[in-house]
């Protein structure tokens, strides 16, 4: 993997903490027993489908449709709600633990080229009560420049490629 310089060096001082925020998956750690089963589930189902995106992202050819923006959320001191976030230019994809505990996915697409696969995923192991598909403000690809401009370097690589 190698990694990208952000656009802007200030972006490393943004990130850095103010104040401690109240995370909400720590929250959900008191949840109802079937509740905490389903969003162990959902972290699974998180990690396995990123894998499986990752592997396809990885037989694109051209570098820039693999440069990838990853953030583990957990750790991040602004956001009380995220979990984790992958971006590609062509997809958005976005765990958070809502305010009544319960995990959930949001993503969006924009002329991706695995879509149909990465829906018949979604669809065979979520259930469409904890997905969300998110329209982001703009356009997507607005969006992403503004994510790969804001995020520190360390969070932004491309995906090495491999043919199959």
């Amino acid at each position: 993997m190698k990694n990208f310089e952000s656009a802007n060096q200030e972006t490393e001082l943004r990130n850095e903490p103010q104040r401690p925020v109240l995370k909400n998956y720590k929250l959900a750690r008191r949840a109802l027993p079937l509740e905490k089963a389903i969003n162990e589930g959902m972290e699974y189902m998180y990690h396995d489908l990123l894998k499986r995106i990752k592997k396809m992202y990885s037989t694109l050819p051209n570098e820039a449709d693999r440069l990838v923006v990853e953030i583990d959320c957990k750790n991040d001191p602004f956001d009380p709600d995220g979990l984790w976030c992958f971006f590609t230019p062509h997809l958005y994809y976005h765990v958070r633990c809502n305010y009544v505990e319960r995990y959930e996915v949001d993503y969006q697409f924009h002329n991706c080229p695995f879509e149909n696969e990465i829906r018949a995923w979604f669809k065979r192991v979520l259930h469409p009560m904890y997905t969300n598909e998110v329209s982001k403000k703009p356009d997507y690809p607005t969006f992403y420049q503004r994510v790969l401009a804001y995020q520190p370097k360390e969070r932004i690589y491309t995906l090495d490629y491999c043919k199959i």
